[in-house]
């Protein structure tokens, strides 16, 4: 339920601005329902990115959880549909969206050349898609087939013992 809408953004901004930084949390909790943990790292984040943010009139609005999603996907090589879901949750133009995710994009640091692609050191991506459910779906098949082989043999003596 993070869907922060951009009056939201701008309210906080200004509880930021004005130094209310438990009302900032305060008001990123009740617009996207969030716990005080992570509401408080959203809004710190925010305060952080008060010094780098572009002036207002360059973009109006900020969500964290939505540019982390934008960033794993331009890091997968997947710009056209990191615009697709910029332009879905701000309801902006083909022109504005593409110019936001450029922005984010420039911002991201370059890899080295000839570095290999490196994993997280806290997990797999968690915008990844694909892949997982049909591995547990296979492991979950194995599991239940060894289940039931051990079933059949404990079957089996019970059977012969008897």
């Amino acid at each position: 339920m993070n869907n922060l809408q951009p009056h939201h953004v701008q309210k906080i901004h200004e509880l930021i601005e004005a130094g209310q930084i438990l009302h900032a949390i305060q008001t990123y909790r009740e617009a996207t329902g969030v716990g005080l943990k992570e509401a408080k790292q959203a809004v710190e984040a925010m305060v952080q990115n008060e010094y780098t943010k572009p002036p207002p009139d360059v973009r109006s609005y900020d969500n964290p959880v939505l540019e982390d999603k934008i960033r794993s996907l331009l890091a997968k090589g997947r710009k056209i549909d990191a615009v697709k879901i910029y332009r879905e949750e701000y309801g902006v133009g083909l022109g504005e969206a593409k110019s936001a995710v450029d922005r984010i994009e420039s911002s991201m640091p370059r890899p080295a050349v000839g570095t290999a692609r490196q994993e997280s050191a806290f997990g797999p991506d968690p915008f990844a898609e694909g892949g997982s459910g049909e591995s547990r779906s296979i492991v979950l098949l194995f599991v239940i087939v060894g289940v039931l082989v051990v079933c059949g043999l404990a079957l089996l003596v019970f059977v012969l013992t008897v």
